[in-house]
């Protein structure tokens, strides 16, 4: 589905904002990538449309991102986030 996407193994934490101004996090990994699009798991209750903040350790990645692809697993799920804007220092170049 995606065969440009290059293996990353990036730790991240991701940040959602719920409609009632609750905030949601969790500690994650980038598992493949492109430069629009990243490929990771989550426990957050994301779904199709929802605006996400992806930060790596060290700050380098400061992105805001929307999901554009969910897929129930075990206690997780799979999640497909398109970058919002083009990303300043992104590793994978378009």
């Amino acid at each position: 589905m995606f065969p440009n996407a290059s293996p990353l193994r990036m730790p991240i934490t991701v940040r959602a904002t719920r409609g009632d101004g609750h905030r949601l996090e969790d500690h994650t990994v980038i598992e493949f990538g492109t430069s629009m699009i990243v490929f990771f798991d989550s426990r957050l209750p994301l779904e199709l449309a929802n605006k996400i903040q992806l930060e790596n350790f060290d700050g380098s990645l400061r992105a805001e991102a929307v999901v554009v692809a969910v897929r129930d697993g075990a206690g997780r799920r799979a999640i497909a986030a398109r970058f919002v804007a083009e990303v300043r220092n992104w590793i994978i170049q378009g």
